[in-house]
């Protein structure tokens, strides 16, 4: 009988326990899959969401709506048994962002690599080595210069300005001149793969006003790229004591020209918005604010009281409704005094009329 009982409450208690686990699944947090580690640009990237609160979906990146899914650059796969993705055939910088299924739910980071390495070329980088990748062993290694291989580039010139190592595998540039452009390792082998670098010039400086003034409650807009800035460079904005690669809440970064992100636009703005905006332009996200190789740019933001410009007008009105005060109470006063003095005055002194019968009879 003890042992009936036993088997009898223990069972119960794994009925407990399976109920407790059904219920913690119904309301646990939404969750997603993919996106372990950063997306090559231009492959395809796809996030999928299960069991979403309510089971409902409503995608959004960075807490805000999606502009791409209206263009197609991104889809989305409806629900369907408790569970939704979205999607991209082709992987953009634009498309890099926090996204998320429901609001309140989890989220998941989507980054973006590169295909292309850029390298900043200045005099104080010579020599600026590029090592050529996914080289394991002694597989042969083929340079290239803007699609001609530099083997029967250096032949022709008598003072060249790359060199390439025994090995083949690196390639260094030494001088500064007609050295930009786009050069390619080729490594053959049993998995032919190439490694791409774009050499270029240091950003050409942006500008900004020394200062910029926006009154409380209106929309802000400044722009840090512009028509000098070619594709591929990133940019960080330093606004409201904090750094924005992407869209934020009422921050959103705006493409400008070439430049993803080369336009900072803030909604609302408040008065503790006040302070110095700034923005880096470079190739390289660990090295936006080294001077070396990127460049940035700084305004101050002034934030004017939506009513300032009535304060003058009140005053005015002050200034008049006291003016009116003084005089009412002046000629309140005044007609007051002259009615007190109209009460207290006497009429003028008579003088007694003669007696004309005494008169006559004095005479008689």
């Amino acid at each position: 009988m003890t042992t009936r009982m036993k088997r009898q409450a223990d069972s119960v208690l794994l009925l407990g326990f399976l109920y407790l686990a059904s219920t913690l699944a119904t309301v646990q947090a939404v969750h997603h899959k993919g996106l372990d580690e950063p997306i090559l640009e231009g492959q395809p990237w796809r996030i999928t969401c299960h069991d979403p609160p309510g089971n409902r979906v409503e995608w959004r990146k960075n807490d805000q709506e999606i502009p791409q899914l209206k263009t197609g650059e991104i889809a989305v796969d409806p629900l369907k048994n408790g569970t939704s993705a979205i999607y991209s055939n082709s992987a953009k910088e634009e498309h890099m962002g926090t996204y998320q299924c429901a609001q309140g739910g989890n989220a998941v980071t989507l980054q973006i690599k590169s295909a292309i390495k850029y390298r900043v070329l200045t005099k104080d980088s010579l020599p600026l080595n590029l090592d050529c990748e996914n080289r394991t062993g002694n597989e042969k290694v083929l340079w290239f210069y803007e699609d001609k291989p530099i083997i029967e580039q250096l032949r022709k010139t008598s003072e060249p300005s790359v060199m390439v190592n025994e090995h083949n595998d690196t390639l260094s540039i030494t001088s500064i001149v007609n050295a930009t452009g786009t050069y390619v390792c080729n490594v053959l082998g049993y998995a032919n793969s190439s490694t791409t670098f774009k050499v270029v010039e240091k950003p050409f400086p942006p500008f900004l006003l020394p200062s910029t003034t926006v009154v409380e409650g209106e929309k802000l807009t400044v722009t840090c790229a512009n028509e000098h800035h070619g594709p591929g460079l990133k940019v960080l904005w330093w606004f409201a004591n904090n750094t924005y690669t992407t869209d934020t809440g009422r921050v959103k970064l705006l493409p400008n020209g070439k430049v993803n992100g080369g336009t900072l636009s803030v909604e609302n703005i408040e008065m503790k918005d006040r302070g110095e905006i700034k923005c880096f332009i470079g190739y390289d996200w660990n090295q936006l604010q080294d001077p070396h190789v990127s460049v940035n740019a700084t305004t101050l933001l002034r934030v004017k009281d939506r009513l300032a410009a009535l304060w003058p007008f009140l005053g005015i009105c002050a200034e008049v409704v006291v003016l009116c005060a003084i005089i009412l109470i002046y000629e309140k006063k005044r007609n007051k005094s002259e009615l007190e003095e109209s009460d207290t005055d006497q009429s003028p002194d008579t003088k007694p009329t003669p007696n004309k019968d005494s008169d006559v009879r004095q005479r008689k």
